[in-house]
């Protein structure tokens, strides 16, 4: 039993150590590898556009962004290309359509709900957002006027590379030390008892 006590422990303690190693990989800061804006524009009544578009993400990689407009703006982040949400609403809607039209962006949305990663609302204001992704994938930042006024909106983005997938590590990690913690304790426990005894044999057999 004591054999099993001292293994286990041991076995504890080196999954303490990977996950402690494990968390420090992901506390490790990346490296910007590109960066986009968009500037000062205006997006008309009921329209939409890309700010963030045909970007590939991996895990690996996180997007950061902020988004400013000076009324009401819908921020969406989908997880398709510009070009799949366009084709959609031409093939959708047969004949000559304005593509950029709220309307059909809303009815896109609609029929594929999956492809939206997150969303948002601005209300003459700013949001900032940070994504990373679980796996390779397409992303475009949609952002909506369905107001009838014209919006200025400001936007400004970048990526940046990790040397590992921070969300894969740091969930591994979360896992790995209460883990090993508890294959440790028993044997720490044992241990601690061990030496407590020596000293206090020692103690006993001490000459006066």
């Amino acid at each position: 039993m004591r054999r099993l006590i001292i293994s286990l422990g041991r076995g504890g303690t080196v999954l303490i150590a990977i996950g402690l190693a494990l968390l420090l990989v992901s506390l490790i800061p990346g490296a910007q590898t590109g960066s986009h804006s968009l500037g000062s524009s205006h997006i008309g009544s009921r329209r939409w556009s890309a700010g963030y578009s045909e970007g590939v993400l991996t895990p690996q990689q996180s997007l950061r962004f902020n988004v400013t407009a000076n009324g009401d703006l819908n921020v969406y982040l989908l997880e398709v290309t510009s070009q799949t949400i366009r084709g959609w609403i031409n093939e959708t809607h047969l004949g000559s359509v304005d593509v950029s039209n709220v309307t059909y962006l809303e009815e896109f949305l609609v029929a594929n709900p999956e492809s939206i990663i997150w969303q948002n609302e601005i209300r003459n204001g700013k949001i900032e957002y940070e994504y990373v992704p679980t796996k390779i994938t397409n992303t475009t930042l949609v952002l909506s006027n369905p107001s009838s006024d014209f919006i200025n909106v400001q936007y400004e983005g970048s990526v940046t590379s990790h040397i590992a997938p921070r969300g894969k590590v740091r969930t591994l990690a979360q896992w790995t030390i209460p883990f090993g913690f508890v294959l440790a304790t028993p044997w720490l426990i044992d241990s601690w008892r061990a030496k407590t005894r020596s000293r206090g044999s020692k103690l006993l057999t001490k000459p006066t």
